[in-house]
């Protein structure tokens, strides 16, 4: 049975295995709630990206950011699958009394074990919302011909992962992670020559001081890169069910969210998952905007994706 547990001011879910995973709350109180939410961070971050209480407050919602395995303060799983990522999702959500049902918001790679959680646990989801999710490029229905379309305008790096990374061993993933990923500045001034210009110019707006950075060393220090490595490994895999299998299990809410000008995750593979479940998918394309610049930082975004994804227009008192 998972317990509960604080470390110098940090807290944990210690599951049944004995594996830590650190989470940060924000918003109402748990007995206050109406809706409670948990969100899964993408890759190289963590559970310290956030929203804005006022928005939080107006909906009810009570917010559950975990580090996911290998990132952050969590604990490593060197066997972890996404249906164990998923056994760890539940055990913490009932650790937290998050009651029978909950929310889900996956970003970027985090959207995958969003996939996997409508998959294998769709009676204790309410509701799910993907922003830019990760998706498998090799599920069965996709051809060679849309696969080459869909990775035309990717950056470099996602082609790797994706393809030549597809027959690259773990171990060697693993050695790069850790000894070449390097976090913090260096990574964002790699991010600089490589996002979009939607991106880019959202970097100029913010830039990478402040809580992008401390994110993303967050994310990548404790566990030297460990969950990285993991999150490549396992997305170039068989991820073990299609598009189809779970619109023929989970029947809630299901939105996903997309910059048309993203080129770390292509706008065309989340057309094609529209195309083969279109009585799952609510897509919203956003044009214009890449991987970072309409999600990060844009409280008018957090609110629209509320308003769709609760059914529900409340307006904000910002004074």
């Amino acid at each position: 049975m998972a317990v509960l547990e604080e470390l110098g001011g940090l807290k944990y879910v210690r599951l049944a295995s004995g594996r830590r995973i650190c989470y940060k709350e924000q918003g109402v109180r748990r007995e206050e709630a109406k809706r409670q939410l948990m969100v899964l961070h993408g890759l190289g971050s963590s559970r310290l990206a956030s929203m804005p209480d006022t928005l939080l407050k107006a909906y009810g919602v009570k917010i559950v950011a975990i580090d996911r395995p290998g990132y952050g303060r969590s604990d490593c799983d060197t066997e972890q699958t996404f249906k164990s990522s998923v056994q760890d999702i539940e055990e913490v959500a009932d650790a937290l009394s998050m009651g029978d049902k909950f929310w889900l918001l996956g970003y970027s790679c985090g959207g995958a074990f969003c996939w996997a959680c409508a998959r294998y646990i769709p009676h204790r989801l309410a509701g799910v919302c993907l922003w830019a999710p990760a998706g498998n490029y090799y599920w069965k229905g996709i051809s060679d011909e849309e696969r080459s379309a869909m990775w035309k305008d990717l950056v470099s790096s996602n082609k790797f992962i994706f393809g030549l990374g597809r027959r690259t061993p773990s171990w060697i993933l693993r050695l790069y992670t850790q000894h070449f990923v390097r976090p913090g500045s260096n990574w964002f001034k790699r991010l600089e020559h490589t996002l979009s210009a939607p991106d880019r110019q959202h970097l100029l707006i913010y830039g990478p001081d402040g809580s992008l950075i401390r994110d993303n060393t967050e994310s990548m220090t404790w566990n030297k890169g460990f969950g990285m490595s993991k999150d490549i490994e396992l997305l170039k895999s068989d991820w073990g069910f299609e598009p189809e299998d779970v619109a023929g299990v989970y029947k809630g809410p299901f939105h996903i969210w997309q910059g048309v000008e993203d080129n770390l995750i292509p706008v065309g593979l989340q057309r094609w998952v529209k195309s083969v479940v279109p009585e799952l998918v609510d897509l919203y394309e956003v044009p214009n905007e890449g991987h970072l610049s309409w999600f990060c930082f844009n409280s008018k975004a957090h609110h629209k994706v509320f308003e769709a994804l609760f059914g529900e227009d409340v307006q904000l008192n910002e004074h």
